[in-house]
């Protein structure tokens, strides 16, 4: 019986970051997957049966991090953006969740194309969409909080897009667009 070595799939689970980082799933090979980890692509298959069972397994965790996000209120006790430390708290505990998994996140975002992680962009609109509703009940038509989501998650990707490498211009950036896109947002609004 063959013992699988923790080093070797760490070797396989970073060597497919950085292919799935760099060329997207649909263009990612286990060739260059495993060149990147100093193994053979048959030693690949003695860990994970094929692309798609590697590409879930490298982003399972930032997809459970995501989901977390849902909850940040609770464990906040957010229920409006009205200063300086209520944006600082939502973000700082955003930059926490996300931090382990900017490259996987990444991925999801711009490198997923024809799999289910995909959603991740209406995931996050939805959450935005149902926060500010919770927020300010009944003040804002679906529609225009839609369309808000939409543009402060395209510029959140943005953002990370830009920055991948650097978590403290990613937190700089992403608390001046949730000060520039929700704060007094009912008061701003006619």
């Amino acid at each position: 019986m063959q013992v699988l070595k923790e080093t070797v799939r760490n070797a396989i689970v970073e060597g497919a970051i950085n292919e799935f980082f760099q060329n997207g799933f649909q263009k990612a090979n286990m060739r260059r997957i495993a060149e990147n980890a100093n193994i053979t692509v048959g030693n690949i298959y003695r860990y994970y049966q094929n692309k798609e069972q590697l590409f879930n397994e490298i982003l399972l965790p930032a997809q459970r991090a995501i989901d977390d996000l849902e909850s940040f209120d609770k464990k906040l006790h957010v229920t409006r953006i009205d200063s300086e430390e209520d944006v600082n708290q939502l973000v700082q505990y955003v930059i926490n969740v996300l931090k382990p998994y900017t490259r996987e996140v990444f991925i999801m975002i711009y490198n997923s194309e024809g799999t289910h992680y995909q959603q991740v962009r209406s995931q996050l609109e939805k959450l935005v969409v149902n926060k500010v509703n919770n927020y300010y009940p009944r003040q804002f038509d679906r529609y225009f909080l839609t369309v808000l989501a939409q543009s402060f998650i395209q510029a959140i990707f943005n953002v990370f897009k830009e920055n991948v490498n650097n978590i403290r211009k990613i937190q700089e950036y992403i608390s001046q667009l949730v000060v520039y896109f929700f704060r007094d947002i009912d008061q701003r609004l006619f």
